[in-house]
């Protein structure tokens, strides 16, 4: 071998100790070099909305997991994509995760309208398989990879002008309803009124209904406390906001990076549940405070309440998919434990 091939030799063979020493003593020297990933979310919400508040949350749990190497950027709201074609923009691959809810998909996928009957925390569904059920069916039809639970614990209630005793105070009670609880209320033999949430407050004023249901928070931000007098308890169902990531920008992850996503996911809807329980109770005296009182039915009507109103909302979804909606229903009713 001549001397230059022997010094060609020695050169490379120094680069590669050097390339391997730094591989080992400096491992992410590597993937600092990479490009972080970002993911564009919209959401069904205004940037302020509370429904938000846990997207922040897992916004901030994932750039911090990931080390940088995954971003959730926020793509707009409303404005950007409508809440009713958010899931068909996500589907197509318009926006790489979509925070929504399962009632805004209802009419591509009737079964999740049984989403906000759940009366388990999000770590129990998982345990039930309810969670699995989602990824199974959302892939299937909408080419959506579920992820998790945005509002867990965040309750309905009915809100009255009037007192009530009994379920036979509501019959012929005109309720301003919307779809989650229509059905609810026709069970109740009310009258529904359907209004948009901006005509609520005069509605009231004219008296054109007597009761409305809304989320265990918010009224306020209306101003409807003002023309409000009664808070009725229990409060029923869930709002089902959850997130949701178009499966091919889910595929082009990293293993690791997925599992940044899931884990995330799993603690921000521990941590979701109790800031929600906490703004439920804040929110609650505030309205107090205004003068609205609460009017807590007995156990034997609360019985009578509960089983009308969950009744009457799973009739509607069995009609609307009989088998899938048996399979849910089945694992909502299982009891896995805390």
């Amino acid at each position: 071998m001549t001397n230059q091939k022997k010094d060609r030799v020695r050169v490379i063979g120094v680069l590669l100790t050097v390339f391997i020493f730094s591989v080992i003593a400096f491992p992410w020297a590597g993937q600092a070099a990479q490009k972080p990933i970002e993911l564009k979310v919209i959401s069904a919400w205004a940037k302020n909305n509370i429904m938000n508040d846990s997207l922040w949350m897992l916004q901030k749990k994932v750039q911090e997991k990931s080390k940088g190497r995954l971003t959730l950027v926020f793509g707009g709201g409303p404005e950007a994509i409508p809440p009713f074609q958010l899931v068909e923009a996500l589907r197509n691959g318009v926006t790489d995760v979509a925070w929504t809810a399962h009632t805004f998909n209802v009419s591509q996928l009737p079964v999740v309208e049984g989403a906000k009957l759940s009366t388990m925390p999000p770590w129990e569904e998982r345990k039930a398989g309810v969670v699995d059920f989602y990824r199974k069916v959302y892939k299937e039809k909408l080419n959506a990879y579920y992820l998790g639970r945005g509002t867990p614990g965040l309750t309905y209630n009915l809100y009255t002008v009037v007192p009530v005793k009994s379920l036979a105070d509501f019959k012929g009670m005109p309720i301003r309803v919307t779809p989650a609880y229509k059905a609810f209320a026709e069970a109740l033999g009310a009258a529904p009124v359907a209004t948009d949430p901006g005509e609520v407050y005069s509605a009231l004023q004219r008296n054109m209904f007597k009761a409305y249901g809304w989320p265990a928070i918010g009224i306020s931000d209306y101003g409807w406390e003002e023309v409000t007098k009664y808070i009725v308890e229990p409060s029923f169902y869930q709002v089902d906001v959850m997130g949701m990531v178009n499966v091919n920008a889910w595929n082009k992850l990293p293993k690791d990076l997925q599992d940044v996503m899931n884990v995330a996911m799993q603690e921000t809807e521990r941590e979701a549940y109790d800031h929600i329980q906490k703004l439920i109770q804040a929110d609650r005296k505030k309205l107090k405070n205004k003068g609205l009182k609460e009017i807590k039915l007995t156990k034997v009507e609360a019985d009578k309440y509960l089983k009308t109103a969950y009744e009457a909302a799973w009739k509607e979804v069995l009609k609307k998919d009989a088998k899938q909606g048996t399979v849910l229903r089945n694992l909502l009713s299982k009891k896995s434990g805390k």
